[in-house]
């Protein structure tokens, strides 16, 4: 509707302008000075040449009452010597219909004012050597405070008038241009071909100025050309004043008093171009622009910096194909793309299949066409020069429908950065992607976000990659309140994401630092840094440099959760912090730091290899850590991983080792199944996993893993007040043919029930068992237990049990300390060491001499009961250790009244002592004194105080109570 409403309204400004097409009528505003016209022909066109006019110093002045030139005709201005700007005002009633040829016969500025209105047919064209501002100001106000004024016609002062200042504007018309007349590009040759063709509309000369101000601005079809010079679009929708400057680059304008702005459409295949030796300037300001399907090129094909493109407005829509670019062809660099809407920009694509298909094109090819339609904005650079930043700063930015914007670096120039300032950034369905080409060494722009909330959905990718030897720019999220990334769904070829990757050669990839109150994955979404590429689950290079470090910030928690639905490659992902190497570069590391962070549903925090790459380490600093569950009936399992020789898949032949976890916590809980694993699936050695918690809970069949196929194996060390195991979880680092990890423990207390098979296990199927060191005075419910005693509960052989695919206490029903090889012999086993300061579970639990009896029943409560006073006391030392730290040994120093159990535990029962009660006599309170301190005192006499000092009299019967 709103396409057909702006087509209706530019019809009727057409249509109502015919009766007066073709007519120049000077009127007599300027008396003796007025303008006058004549019949020519000039550059083989039948054309009115216009003469007269008012000179002031360098300016001349002309006034008519209509203005038009009909199509296959031209007006030309005479340029008298000695004139630098050419003044033209229309003071009737009716628009300006310019459907032919505009000129200058000199090289003279043409500024050009009519209230009511200007119209550029589609075969338009100007003809002149200096600027031009066509415009629908009331006036133009000069330095001395005259104005040259369409609505108040008065001539010009004879006093020298120099220099204009401003645009007046009360009640402005509409601006419409659709012109794609042909014209002379003058341009450089350049590398690549580049969609620019010789239909200029509108154009100037190399280096001046087109600016186009007035009420609304409509360019329908139409061109606007300034190679290597400015152009100008400006909708005043209030009275004020627009001040300009001229400057040795062209005019300026400043808006600073003007309150509203009108609307300015560019829509239907139209072209504003700036492109040339230097990539020129293009200035917007309005209020509500929209560009649709057209495109505004600011190209550098020479060795001239660009001046880059600037849109101001309070709504900036960019839709239907639309394209921003300040891509540099030469030496010179890129200009900025600076996009400012105080209230929203909204920037839709092609479709999102389209996106998807440049995205995977880039990843396995290396290389992308930079006029490729699914671009929207690009700032890249294919030669020498660097490519110039985009920064868009507004309230509220939508990119959505495949909508893309990219930075690649084709050459030796460096890509430009895109910055981002908004309170509400979303991406649906839609990318970003600064990088470098394949055979480049330019290094990529980073990609900064200032926001208050960042959303990405439906496939959404920020990346930032190196295809070179070039350094690939960093991501940088600033998110004062969250950032939400979800819904990977079954439209999409690749999950939502932020990346960081490194592929084909040696460049390094950036990095990506996160900053935020609240970070929540979901959906199949991650956050992701690689070196070689893979896509879904196709590995298309082994090749690339260093990964980038992942560094996440969260004050108030982070949450990692759920999977993908099915992609169209058919394959799910997990909501994930992945850096994975498929190459022999090392791999990035993954730091957290958050109150809470909790991983949940088959999401997963993984530093990955496949081949000789080694792993990064995952640091995690939190309050609390939570890795719960699993989805799709546990294939995706939640865990925090550091593992080598597996990426979605396993690979036997990995040589690489895997990184370390690190995990310093008030309380770490995993739980139904989840693990925290520092595996090793091929030959390398599995990493470390260190722990420093309060409290540290595993329940429900989850795991804290560092096994190994045949590769070194881990160590785990857990430093908690308390560790508890539940329900077939296990603490393990088990190995195949490799000697199992280490496992050290300190701890308050270590706690299992002795039934649920909750297992430490330091064992080895063919080589020697690993060592357990469990350093903790207060151990329940678990049981060591060594080969033989293993073998013998499950009833096997010696080579039945060493053929055993699974670790051989995980088919008991206790809970477990093991250290065990599969293999016989002595020097085969393992070690499990118990410190001084432990209990070891080996000596058994010390029997009480008795059952536990209801203390309360050994309480007399009848306090009528004369007996004598009594007493018990022990001495020496049998059947107490030597120290509260201390083991009750079996060894204990041997006393007369101790009698030694047989076997096994030490039994000890005292002899019983008889007590006998000796009646006494209970003297009873008479009274009681209060000394000078206020303390009282009873005393068995009577006090001779007030009643409140007496007792009654003792009559020798006791009341039990």
């Amino acid at each position: 509707m709103r396409s057909l409403n702006c087509t209706l309204v530019f019809a009727a400004l057409v249509m109502s302008s015919f009766p007066a097409i073709g007519q120049i009528i000077p009127d007599t505003s300027l008396g003796n000075e007025s303008s006058r016209t004549v019949s020519d022909t000039i550059n083989n066109l039948p054309s009115d040449r216009i003469k007269g006019g008012a000179t002031r110093g360098s300016n001349l002045f002309h006034s008519f009452r209509e203005f038009n030139i009909g199509e296959g005709r031209g007006a030309y201005f005479t340029n008298p010597n000695g004139i630098s700007n050419i003044f033209t005002r229309v003071t009737g009633s009716n628009r300006s219909n310019i459907l032919g040829t505009l000129g200058v016969q000199g090289n003279a500025n043409l500024f050009l004012i009519n209230p009511k209105g200007i119209v550029f047919g589609q075969k338009a064209r100007l003809d002149l050597r200096g600027s031009f501002l066509g415009s629908t100001a009331d006036s133009i106000v000069f330095n001395n405070g005259f104005e040259f004024s369409s609505t108040n016609p008065q001539t010009a002062p004879l006093l020298i008038v120099n220099i204009p200042v401003g645009l007046r504007f009360r009640d402005p018309g509409t601006i419409v241009n659709q012109s794609t007349a042909n014209g002379q590009l003058n341009q450089p040759p350049v590398s690549r071909p580049i969609p620019i063709t010789n239909q200029v509309g509108l154009a100037v000369d190399s280096g001046q100025t087109l600016a186009l101000v007035g009420g609304d601005i409509q360019i329908n079809s139409g061109n606007l050309t300034a190679n290597g010079g400015q152009i100008i679009l400006g909708s005043v929708a209030s009275p004020g004043l627009v001040n300009f400057a001229q400057t040795p680059l062209g005019l300026t304008l400043n808006y600073d008093k003007i309150q509203n702005f009108g609307n300015i459409n560019i829509s239907a295949g139209s072209q504003i171009n700036t492109s040339g030796v230097g990539g020129g300037k293009v200035d917007i300001r309005g209020g509500n622009v929209t560009l649709s399907g057209s495109r505004i090129y600011g190209l550098t094909l020479g060795n001239i910096d660009s001046r880059g493109i600037d849109i101001n407005a309070n709504n900036f829509q960019i839709r239907d194909g639309a394209k921003l670019s300040t891509f540099t062809l030469g030496d010179g660099a890129g200009g900025k793309i600076n996009i400012r809407a105080t209230d929203s920009v909204e920037i839709s694509g092609l479709g999102v299949e389209g996106y998807q298909q440049v995205v995977i094109k880039y990843l396995v090819s290396g290389t992308v066409d930079p006029f490729d339609p699914q671009f929207v904005f690009f700032n890249g650079t294919s030669g020498a020069g660097s490519g110039g930043s985009i920064t868009i700063d507004t309230g509220h930015l939508l990119m959505l429908n495949g909508a893309t914007g990219s930075g690649i670096t084709l050459g030796a120039g460096t890509g430009g950065n895109l910055n981002i300032r908004a309170n509400t950034f979303e991406m649906v369905g839609s990318g970003i992607n600064n990088a470098t080409a394949k055979d480049s060494t330019g290094t990529g722009g980073s990609i900064n976000l200032d926001v208050q909330r960042l959303i990405m959905r439906d496939g959404s990718l920020l990346g930032s990659t190196s295809y070179s030897n070039g350094r690939s720019g960093n991501i940088n999220v600033k998110a004062a309140e969250s950032v939400e990334l979800f819904n990977s769904g079954p439209r999409t070829a690749v999950s939502t994401g932020i990346s960081t990757l490194s592929i084909g050669t040696n460049g390094k990839a950036g990095d990506i630092n996160v900053d935020t109150k609240r970070l929540s994955l979901s959906g199949g979404s991650a956050f992701t840094l690689g070196t070689g590429v893979l896509v879904g689950r196709f590995l298309f290079s082994r090749n690339g440099g260093p990964a980038g470090n992942l560094t996440v910030r969260a004050s108030e928690s982070v949450e990692i959760a759920g999977i993908s639905q099915l992609l169209t490659s058919g394959n799910q992902n997990a909501s994930a912090f992945s850096s994975a190497t498929l190459s022999s570069s090392r791999g990035g590391n993954i730091r957290v730091d958050t109150p809470r962070l909790t991983v949940r549903d088959g999401g997963i925090v993984s530093t990955s290899s496949l081949g000789v790459g080694n792993v990064g380490d995952i640091t995690i600093n939190a309050d609390r850590i939570e890795v719960v569950g699993s989805a799709n009936k546990g294939l995706f399992v939640s865990e925090i991983d550091a593992s080598v020789g597996k990426v979605f898949g396993n690979n036997a032949d990995a040589t690489a080792n895997a990184g370390s976890v690190n995990l310093n916590t008030r309380q770490l809980s995993i739980r139904d199944g989840a693990t925290v694993t520092v595996q090793a699936k091929g030959t390398g050695r599995a990493g470390n996993i260190n722990v420093v918690a309060d409290a540290i809970s595993l329940d429900n069949k989850s795991r804290i893993d560092g096994t190994t196929v045949s590769g070194t194996g881990a160590n785990i060390n857990l430093q908690a007040q308390s560790i508890q195991l539940r329900r077939g979880s296990r603490i393990t680092t088990d190995a195949g043919s490799s000697e199992g990890g280490n496992i050290r423990i300190n701890s308050d207390i270590l706690v299992a029930l002795p039934r649920e098979n909750s297992d430490i296990t330091a064992n080895a199927r063919t080589a020697r068992g690993g060592q357990v060191t469990v350093n903790v005075p207060n151990i329940f419910g678990f049981s060591p237990v060594t080969r033989e005693q293993a073998r013998s509960s499950l009833g096997l052989t010696d080579a039945e049990f060493a053929a055993l695919q699974v670790n051989p206490t995980s088919l008991l029903p206790t809970s477990d300390i093991a250290a065990i090889s599969q293999s016989s012999g002595p020097a085969l086993q393992g070690t499990v060491t118990f410190s001084s300061s432990g209990v070891n579970p080996a000596q058994g639990l010390v029997e009480l001499p008795q059952n536990v009896v209801n203390p309360a029943a050994l309480i007399a409560a009848n306090p009528c009961i004369k007996g004598a006073e009594s007493e018990f006391t022990v001495t020496g030392k049998g059947g107490v250790p030597p120290s509260p730290n201390d083991v009750l040994s079996s060894n204990s120093s041997q006393f007369n009244w101790v009698e030694p159990a047989g076997g096994g535990s030490q039994k000890t029962e005292g002899k019983r002592a008889e007590i006998e009660i000796q009646p006494k006599a209970v003297i009873p309170a008479q009274g009681w004194v209060i000394d000078a301190e206020g303390k009282v005192t009873l005393v068995a006499y009577n006090s001779g105080g007030g009643v409140s000092a007496r007792n009654p009299r003792q009559t020798g019967v006791c009341v039990p109570r």
